[in-house]
């Protein structure tokens, strides 16, 4: 169940993203507090798994202020729910750069981790919609740990447009490798609200500045 609620917590960051496969529509299953969550099931890596995505408006000036939260250490333990460890490592491109969270889980599970890559075209900066996208990578920079379980196959992205001067409207979508199965009515509710305090806590540290 745990593994089911961690998919959805990092927001992990940037590579183009591809089309998933051919899925039906999102539906809307939760809109509270300026933020609208949305969900279907799609085929991806030969199985069926939950695709997520999250929307809400922003005060902020730019996708800068988007990416620099990103590339941020210190502050990605304070958006990423239960992250006990988060590290970037960055290359000689300013618009690529790696993410490694860990998380914390309660005895006797295993604790979790991702490694990701992200990635946006810096000319779109200045262009009315900035997408940043992330991908799960395999690196030496953060190798895989005895005991703790590597989250594989997560693919996403941040498509940021300017709606109006100072705002900005965000919108957050991921998928991951199929987890352990778990019931619906049991891992939805874990689901949906943990993805919710992921990304409010993140509006409200983007809009602090």
């Amino acid at each position: 169940m745990k593994r089911i609620l961690l998919h959805c917590t990092f927001l992990v960051l940037v590579l183009p993203l591809v089309q998933l496969c051919r899925a039906g529509d999102f539906e809307l299953v939760k809109a509270e507090r300026n933020v609208a969550l949305y969900e279907r099931w799609i085929k991806h890596n030969g199985n069926t798994v939950r695709e997520l995505k999250a929307s809400f408006t922003a005060k902020a000036a730019s996708a800068e202020a988007v990416v620099a939260l990103l590339k941020n250490p210190a502050k990605g333990p304070k958006w990423n729910t239960n992250a006990k460890n988060y590290k970037i490592a960055y290359t000689s491109n300013d618009a690529v750069w790696l993410t490694y969270a860990r998380y914390k889980i309660p005895w006797p599970l295993d604790d979790q981790d991702c490694s990701l890559k992200y990635s946006f075209n810096k000319a779109d900066l200045n262009n009315p919609v900035c997408n940043i996208y992330f991908e799960g990578i395999t690196t030496d920079k953060f190798p895989v740990v005895k005991n703790v379980t590597r989250i594989t196959g997560t693919k996403g992205k941040w498509m940021v447009e300017k709606v109006k001067e100072g705002n900005l409207k965000i919108t957050y979508q991921i998928v991951t490798d199929k987890s352990a199965s778990v019931p619906r009515w049991v891992s939805d509710p874990i689901i949906h609200d943990n993805l919710f305090k992921t990304i409010t806590e993140f509006r409200k540290l983007l809009e602090q500045g």
